[in-house]
């Protein structure tokens, strides 16, 4: 599966108009891309009573790395690329090779979700990253899964950062709403997970995004 997460602003000061041609137009724009499997929106969350890096962000995840990039050749691009001129700024984009390991039972007609993304180094100690990425997917990735619930579930390793120098892997979490994200993490699946993720997680930059399930 290919999966890119691309977050962005808005040119004008006018949230009011840029959110309805945002919604109106530029999202009608990018259902259309042939080949979509899933594609949620949404406004970044302050993390910590810190502001995010951007406004927006939007995930828009493939069967693989030349269905992304045939629908990046199709007749979409050339209107989409016009209104990214016109309305969007400061882009940024993370594209990862992964998988799903809990299959989406998000609706896909604008039905509201919360979004945990995490790109992260693994901690290396005997044997390597070899060793790591064994404990990450026998231990930490099957813990995860676990978590009550979880909607949608995707990890892959970071293939293109756009020429920045980006962690080592990223990991989505999809829930119904921030109180159910909360609910999971302080379940029992959610404490032993937490405990692993200390062991497991190094140099994590995490994004919460307040989410629409657009396909």
């Amino acid at each position: 599966m290919n999966l890119n997460l691309v977050t962005f602003d808005f040119q004008s000061a006018d949230l009011e108009a840029e959110e309805r041609n945002y919604q109106e137009h530029h999202v009608a724009l990018a259902r259309r891309f042939p080949g979509l499997r899933f594609y949620y929106t949404g406004r970044m969350m302050r993390i910590g009573g810190k502001d995010p890096e951007r406004y927006r962000a939007a995930i828009l995840g493939y069967d693989n790395a030349d269905a992304a990039a045939a629908a990046m050749r199709s007749e979409v691009i050339a209107p989409l690329v016009a209104d990214t001129q016109a309305h969007l700024a400061n882009l940024g984009s993370i594209s990862i090779e992964g998988e799903e390991i809990v299959p989406r039972a998000v609706r896909g007609d604008g039905a509201r979700c919360f979004i945990m993304a995490a790109e992260f180094d693994l901690a290396e100690a005997a044997g390597g990253l070899e060793a790591a990425e064994r404990h990450y997917r026998g231990v930490h990735v099957e813990l995860a899964r676990k978590l009550p619930g979880l909607r949608h579930y995707l990890i892959g390793k970071i293939a293109d950062a756009g020429g920045a120098a980006r962690r080592y892997r990223m990991a989505v979490l999809v829930f119904d709403s921030l109180d159910a994200y909360r609910a999971a993490y302080k379940s029992p699946e959610g404490l032993e997970l937490s405990r692993d993720e200390q062991a497991t997680i190094r140099n994590a930059r995490v994004v919460r995004i307040e989410a629409r399930s657009e396909i």
